[in-house]
């Protein structure tokens, strides 16, 4: 089954939020590996597609789904786990016509003039030049 067009009439904007990963209680010592962050802090950015007639509505829809996706679950060293929605940091409307190629976000960074192209990735996206691209 064919997802229907978006109608001219609706704003397609995406909604930007963020959700901070919440952990409580200190990691089973036997359990711990090295993709154990204890300590670290995780931060989660969403980009939500929402339909609306007006960037109120935008953020409002966007808020909501992210309050609905918020979680808790115990991880593999025993910990408890809280997804918590944080708020919703941008709007913006989409083009009408979607098209292969068309921008769907754009944000600029800003970085030291000492930090190098590689450190900035890794900083930023957990990446680096040296491993391939997603």
């Amino acid at each position: 089954m064919e997802a229907a067009p978006f109608s001219k009439s609706v704003r397609v904007a995406v909604g930007y939020s963020f959700e901070m990963l919440v952990l409580e209680g200190e990691p089973d010592p036997s359990l711990i590996d090295e993709q154990c962050h204890d300590g670290d802090t995780t931060y989660e950015e969403s980009l939500l597609l929402i339909c609306a007639q007006n960037d109120r509505d935008a953020i409002r829809a966007a808020e909501e789904l992210s309050r609905e996706n918020e979680v808790s679950y115990q991880n593999r060293y025993n910990q408890q786990v809280t997804w918590r929605f944080l708020k919703v940091v941008d709007c913006y409307e989409m083009p009408d016509d979607l098209v292969h190629g068309a921008e769907l976000y754009s944000c600029l960074h800003t970085a030291s003039k000492n930090e190098g192209a590689d450190e900035f990735l890794r900083k930023w996206f957990n990446a680096s030049l040296e491993t391939e691209s997603i």
